[in-house]
């Protein structure tokens, strides 16, 4: 300990002694080691941030799926059967997503928050305590409807109540209907989801309030969804009893959903239990996460990388200028491990001091992420990431891996100097090739990266610039969307149609609106419904075409399913889609009269090439109908992407197909975001207890759905900038170092009558063949690495040929600036005084 200390002392003198050098090496060093914390730091909020429940490796995820879909949800039939058939585990428990409307007396509109409806143990099996209050008792989960109480989060508590103290049995109002704040969750409680926030915890039996249908019902066909057993929604979680492993729990659960199989063939055919460690997250969002993350990692450990070979090529360039010292130290008795071990510990001090000051930077760029955070449903990931005690070891054991890396090769060279020559002070006493060679190595291996980071950025700007060239195929500059979601009040269909009705005749007398409709999802919201397809005449196909809707889903090759939006009367203008043939919907097509709908181009050439479309009839609900005409044309549109292909789509109108979940579209005949605020009040108006989030300019969802694109861009981009940068200065002090050496001979060359063009194109020769090596192997490196961007590109190919050609030839460009400058100043070089040299 007593020679550690000593080796500190002395080493953080000598970094002293040179502060240029030594800034220069830790600034260096804090943007790769303070990229890397930041990443890590999602990565840890993410993938790695144990659940704040008791003993979580007891707890997994029961899900029951199908063998081509084994992570799914389930109902609350079969969750009942499962929790009270088994042996397996100590409970069962159960939770679904909600989007209540929350109001208060205190409150002038309703807004829209998330939370969670569980079954009356979840708390009690997660092992989780009130902060304030208590959780659900037992007789607050037998009878539906009967006790109106909730959990409200710690963060809610604080922004929204100003943590009073007398939070429970405060009222609130829930979509409508009061209820009791019986307590306050644990800060840091979001569920067993750690992406996503959860602000309210409602118990299972008032499912009919909080949990109303979904928007493909009105009102009153809300199904009962505590005894509907086809009607899947619910997460299921477990804690196994003390013995027992998870492959028993499997086993177990094996048989009971065989049995439900066999005694539910319509609705349980083909299902099975799936259970994974609730400590893992849910499967399906992890691997996700696990590519995003991935990706990221790689990018900033390439940067790191590069920032280790500047770092080491200043090491080595500084070694050079202590020969005496080390050959002294030498010929003292020194062993030469000992001097390695000197030399590593300056090198982990300048690590050090780069990890504080990359500290620093991450927090600042966490900051920034969470002040602009992704767009809603751009990535599964909650902002709320910070710098604990797993980030800053992370950044420690970072730090000392990168002080041994770039230090070692250096320390080793340096400590093998010629000492009769080193203790004559001869500049000579080092290998000066043996040094040359270790310098240009790692200038090759920072032009590869950077190459690599350079031509990956390349490709998503590329993607980027293609994506917002892409015509959407309707105008969406001057439309404004406010989504309705009547379906959280139980709204009945006359009340539904009455509420659209009257929303969109007010909205349509405002100032500055050319019109107005609805339609059930957005264009290129990131969501579609997907139906079965029988056309009349034709065989039917071997699967049940029932009416049901998948959300997120699009139609490409199956000839049996087709994406499907419902609309209202003038949307097609509203949106500017072109009307080809036909005629629109009018207000004859009620709901007494026979079914229409209107399809778009791709659906024609698909399923009537070279025929008549107009007067076909087809069914989304199998041979039973009802029957659906065609009675218009129009142009094809991006629905769900911007990347997607052309796919078949259907229409259908509102009057005939009432839906609950409408969203109101706004064309204006200016600024949209003029308009934000009277639509919204002209919506609240109607009803107060009905939250209006999301009202803004179509044009953000645009934004929104090119969001991972332009982050690829901003990452890679930045990453590939700040790389050829550093190549540039590492090219740059090689070059330098290089010159220093051959001073003399230089002088000689002069003195023998070279030109200074000769000695120019000299030194470029020398510098630029260690860039054509780098850039060769860096074009073999992106050609590897590019392959894992495909998924992440809108129309550019991993091997564009525009990035793969333009990239090398702008980093060549910038490293002959390098090698220019130094060849310059070695043209200046004095013959008399270069021949007295050394």
């Amino acid at each position: 300990m007593e020679r550690l200390l000593q080796d500190l002392r002395y080493g953080a003198r000598m970094l002293v002694k040179r502060p240029g050098f030594t800034l220069i090496a830790i600034i260096t060093l804090a943007l790769g080691i303070g990229a890397n914390t930041a990443i890590f730091s999602m990565i840890n909020a993410t993938l790695l941030r144990q659940l704040p429940v008791a003993e979580p490796e007891e707890l997994l995820f029961v899900f029951t799926g199908n063998p081509g879909d084994p992570f799914n949800v389930s109902s609350y039939p079969d969750y009942v059967e499962l929790r009270d058939q088994n042996q397996v585990f100590i409970g069962m428990a159960c939770s679904g997503g909600i989007t209540a409307s929350l109001n208060s007396d205190d409150q002038a509109q309703a807004e829209p928050i998330s939370g969670l409806i569980v079954s009356g143990n979840y708390f009690e099996l997660l092992g989780v305590r009130a902060d304030v209050g208590r959780t659900f008792a037992p007789d607050e989960d037998q009878t539906p409807g009967a006790r109106a109480v909730v959990v409200i989060s710690n963060r809610l508590w604080q922004s929204r109540f100003d943590s009073r103290p007398d939070i429970n049995g405060l009222q609130i109002k829930l979509n409508g209907h009061s209820f009791t704040i019986i307590g306050v969750a644990p800060a840091g409680f979001n569920g067993t989801e750690t992406n996503i926030t959860r602000d309210i915890y409602v118990p299972m039996m008032m499912q009919a309030v909080v949990r109303p249908p979904r928007g493909g019902y009105s009102g009153e066909m809300n199904p009962d969804l505590l005894k509907v057993r086809g009607n899947r929604w619910l997460r299921m979680i477990a804690r196994l009893k003390p013995g027992l492993s998870r492959d028993e729990a499997q086993a177990e659960m094996a048989v009971i959903t065989s049995q439900q199989a066999e005694a539910y063939p319509d609705t349980n055919r083909n299902r099975i239990a799936t259970l994974t460690p609730l400590s893992e997250g849910d499967p399906q969002q992890r691997g996700q996460l696990i590519s995003a993350a991935g990706l990221s990692l790689g990018v900033v450990a390439i940067v790191l990388l590069i920032a280790c070979a500047n770092v080491a090529n200043l090491l080595l360039a500084r070694a050079s200028s202590r020969q005496k010292e080390i050959a002294v130290r030498l010929a003292l008795g020194a062993s030469r491990w000992r001097l390695v071990r000197q030399l590593l510990t300056e090198s982990v001090l300048l690590a050090v001091c780069g990890g504080l000051i990359g500290s620093l930077l991450a927090w600042w760029l966490i900051d920034i992420w969470k002040a602009s955070p992704p767009p809603p449903g751009a990535l599964p990931i909650n902002p709320d990431f910070n710098l604990d005690g797993r980030v800053l070891l992370f950044t420690l054991l970072l730090s000392l891996l990168t002080g041994i890396v770039f230090g070692l090769a250096p320390a080793l060279a340096a400590s093998r100097p010629d000492l009769v020559r080193a203790l004559k002070d001869d500049a000579r006493a080092s290998d000066p090739q043996r040094a040359l060679n270790l310098r240009g190595a790692l200038v090759i291996a920072q032009v590869a990266l950077s190459l690599v980071l350079l031509i990956s950025g390349g490709l998503f700007l590329r993607s980027l610039w293609r994506a917002q060239q892409i015509e959407p195929g309707f105008d969406a500059e001057r439309i404004l969307t406010a989504p309705l979601t009547v379906n959280l009040l139980r709204y009945t269909s006359a009340q539904g149609r009455e509420f659209y009705r009257q929303v969109v005749e007010r909205v349509s007398a405002l100032p500055g609106v050319e019109s107005a409709s609805l339609a059930r999802t957005i264009a290129l919201g990131g969501g579609s419904s997907v139906r079965g397809l029988l056309i009349e005449g034709r065989q039917s196909p071997d699967n049940d075409l029932r009416s049901e809707t998948t959300a997120g889903g699009t139609a490409f090759d199956n000839p049996n399913v087709i994406n499907v939006n419902t609309v209202g009367l003038s949307y097609f203008q509203t949106l500017g889609i072109g009307l080809m043939r036909g005629r629109d919907f009018n207000e004859q097509d009620t709901a007494d009269r026979p079914g229409v709908v209107i399809v778009n181009e791709t659906f024609v050439k698909r399923h009537f090439p070279g025929e008549e479309v107009l007067g076909k009839r087809l069914s989304m609900r199998g041979q039973r109908g009802p029957w659906l005409e065609i009675v218009g044309i129009v142009r094809d549109s991006k629905y769900v992407t911007l990347g997607e292909r052309a796919i078949p789509f259907a229409y259908l109108p509102l009057s005939q197909n009432h839906e609950t979940g409408m969203v109101l579209h706004v064309r204006t005949s200016g600024d949209p975001s003029s308009l934000v605020s009277a639509v919204r009040s002209e919506i609240q108006s109607l009803d107060r207890n009905l939250p209006v989030p999301g009202v803004g300019p179509m044009t953000e969802l645009l934004t929104a759905s090119l969001y991972p694109a332009r982050m690829g861009a901003v990452l890679l981009g930045a990453s590939g900038l700040l790389a050829l940068l550093l190549a540039a200065v590492g090219l740059y002090g090689v070059m330098s170092f290089s010159i220093a050496r051959r001073t003399r001979e230089i002088g000689v060359r002069m003195a023998l009558g070279a030109q200074h063009r000769d000695v120019v194109r000299m030194v470029l020769k020398e510098g630029m063949a260690l860039v054509g090596l780098g850039v060769a192997l860096g074009v073999l490196g992106a050609v590897a690495a590019t392959r894992l961007l495909a998924s992440y590109l809108y129309d550019v190919s991993t091997l564009d040929v525009t990035t793969f050609a333009a990239i090398p030839v702008g980093l060549a460009v910038v490293a002959l600036l390098a090698c220019y400058i130094p060849a310059h100043r070695a043209t200046r070089v004095d013959p008399m005084v270069a021949l007295r040299y050394e």
